[in-house]
């Protein structure tokens, strides 16, 4: 949840962009009367102090800037200078050749991407300091220009082809309300209507906002923006604030404004940092939708309860055709005639992987044509092979066009078995099946000095989460990586931390104790001599792995209690993590909610 104080001294004045004036020493456009047009709200000064000094100091400002990532400390950083905040537009097939008017600009990562591809960017931003902040991270475009202004003090001409507000329709109840104390809707309604008179007659309005009725708040995740347990769920009871909307409410508001051409997009975890986007095509049943969507769900900055499993849930609305309603988020495009600018989608479902090294980053996309295919692209670069290596491991990773596969992943045995009685033998006898497909598929034929059978290099990201099971048959999807020389004992080390206990922590803390003794019983059973010092071996190996995969690039998001030993004790710090990883999940929800 974005900490925002809003605090603005009222005016009936309206200027023109053209009225503005070029402010010389921040770089950015002001009225001569600035004072009177600014709305103070920030996630703290000091935050945004620390933004702008790392954005000044940062060589690399682009999009996909590895050097930003790794100044992010915590959330409100992470949140303006992470990578994958512009994967929402990448989805969408948008001409280059347009001018851009961006509502609501922040601290300027979407104005960054805007900048990048489009002919020219207009930002309005209401916050002096984020307008500096955006108009720094876009210090070398010369088509990008950013205005300070609240939006309401503005007259627009319909000169653009795109307008965007990408969360900001959400808060018109708070910086968008007229002198007549409109109420939350009809704040909304006013600043769509606004956006409406920047846009051509053949323009579009491009919308990222969260799902009211979203999957994640009724999984126990705090509203975003509120802070709030089922605050939009309950329809918002304090009535002021912050609001929301579900599909049918919000596309209805987009109608009474004036637009009647609508195509919604589905975002997970959210549009923030989206993951995974579904359009409108296709029947989630049909395609299993449901595969493509990573769970738990993450709150941001406050802790979040569990009032459910959120992956058997998914399935249970993909297979009932209302997965997409309750999306946690929504991307939508609206305007009398998209089709000269966005293109219609000849994909269904859309995956980013961006929490790699900027090389290893990729999309894969389910398309339809001229059958159900999947294709998987870099988001840098070309397709060909790439490896990356250290001393110890070489890993390379390919890219390509796959077949599609009808069915569910295993993951969601592995869900189901969470609520079994017998959870250790359904768990078992899952593994008992992976590991006859494993030695059956990849065996060499060779065992490493110490007695395990070493599997072929493609094997490696053969588990669960890319595992579709067609009776005893096992289906391998979403093959991208190659590493020499893998012991079995390691596959089912990873197989077990990655997609059973990985994906099942806050489940998994009444019947597991120790996660390390656990998985040491389940490999024994495969291995008898397995141990601690072997386990230990695996351990290390898969940090390496990730490691080569990410690039460091995986950012601790901390409370600021704890930055200091992150950034300053290396020794201390190594510790506390090992401890944290060991503690139960009911345990480290009681340290988050005494942190915050």
């Amino acid at each position: 949840m974005e900490e925002m104080k809003f605090n603005e001294k009222k005016t009936d004045q309206k200027w023109r962009l053209s009225e503005f004036q070029y402010d010389k020493e921040t770089g950015i456009y002001v009225v001569p009367a600035k004072a009177i047009h600014t709305i103070d709200y920030s996630d703290g000064i000091k935050v945004e102090n620390y933004i702008l000094k790392s954005i000044r100091n940062a060589k690399n400002i682009s999009d996909d800037s590895d050097e930003l990532m790794r100044m992010a400390k915590d959330w409100p950083s992470y949140y303006h200078l992470g990578v994958g905040r512009s994967n929402i537009l990448k989805s969408l097939d948008i001409s280059h050749d347009v001018n851009v008017l961006e509502l609501g600009s922040g601290c300027g990562p979407i104005t960054r991407y805007l900048g990048e591809n489009f002919k020219s960017v207009d930002g309005v931003e209401g916050s002096p300091l984020r307008a500096q902040i955006a108009h720094e991270r876009c210090r070398d475009l010369g088509n990008v220009r950013i205005f300070c202004s609240n939006f309401k003090h503005i007259q627009f001409d319909p000169t653009y082809d795109i307008v965007t507000l990408i969360g900001v329709l959400e808060y018109a109840p708070i910086y968008f309300a007229d002198q007549h104390q409109q109420n939350a809707k009809e704040s909304c309604l006013s600043l769509l209507k606004l956006a409406k008179t920047a846009l051509k007659p053949d323009g579009v309005l491009i919308i990222a906002i969260e799902n009211k009725i979203g999957l994640k708040y009724w999984s126990g995740c705090p509203d975003d923006h509120t802070g709030k347990f089922f605050d939009g769920i309950h329809g918002y009871p304090a009535d002021r604030g912050p609001i929301t909307f579900s599909k049918k409410e919000i596309e209805a508001l987009l109608k009474t404004a004036g637009f009647f051409n609508i195509s919604f997009y589905y975002c997970f975890p959210d549009y923030k940092f989206a993951s995974t986007i579904i359009s409108d095509i296709g029947d989630e049943k049909d395609f299993y939708l449901h595969n493509w969507i990573e769970v738990p769900f993450t709150s941001y900055n406050i802790p979040r309860i569990y009032t459910f499993h959120e992956g058997l849930v998914i399935k249970t609305l993909s297979e009932s055709g209302f997965l997409r309603e309750f999306a946690n988020s929504f991307l939508i495009v609206a305007g009398q005639s998209t089709a000269r600018i966005i293109r219609q989608p000849d994909w269904i479902a859309k995956k980013f992987s961006t929490k790699r090294r900027k090389e290893l980053r990729c999309v894969t996309t389910l398309k339809i044509k001229p059958k159900p295919y999947v294709e998987k692209k870099r988001l840098v670069g070309s397709n060909a092979e790439y490896s990356v290596a250290n001393n110890t491991t070489k890993m390379k990773h390919r890219v390509g066009d796959s077949s599609w596969y009808e069915g569910d992943l295993v993951t969601f045995e592995v869900f189901k078995a969470l609520f079994e009685s017998d959870f250790k033998k359904k768990i078992l006898d899952l593994l008992k099946m992976y590991y006859q497909e494993l030695i059956s598929q990849y065996y060499t034929g060779i065992d490493d000095e110490e007695g395990y059978p070493v599997l072929q290099g493609t094997s490696f990201d053969f588990i669960f989460r890319n595992i579709i099971r067609r009776g005893r048959k096992l289906l391998y999807i979403d093959n991208e990586w190659w590493i020499e020389n893998i012991p079995a004992d390691y596959m089912m080390y990873r197989c077990i931390t990655v997609d059973i206990i990985g994906l099942q922590r806050p489940w998994l803390t009444k019947k597991i104790r120790n996660v390390n003794k656990f998985t040491i019983e389940l490999i024994k059973h495969f291995f008898p001599k397995y141990g601690n010092v072997r386990h230990n071996k695996n351990k290390r190996l898969e940090e390496c792995v990730q490691n080569l995969v990410s690039g460091g690039l995986s950012p601790i998001i901390l409370s600021r209690k704890f930055q200091f030993l992150r950034n300053n004790n290396k020794i201390i710090w190594p510790l506390i993590k090992k401890i944290w990883d060991r503690l139960p999940e009911n345990t480290k929800l009681k340290i988050r909610k005494w942190i915050e």
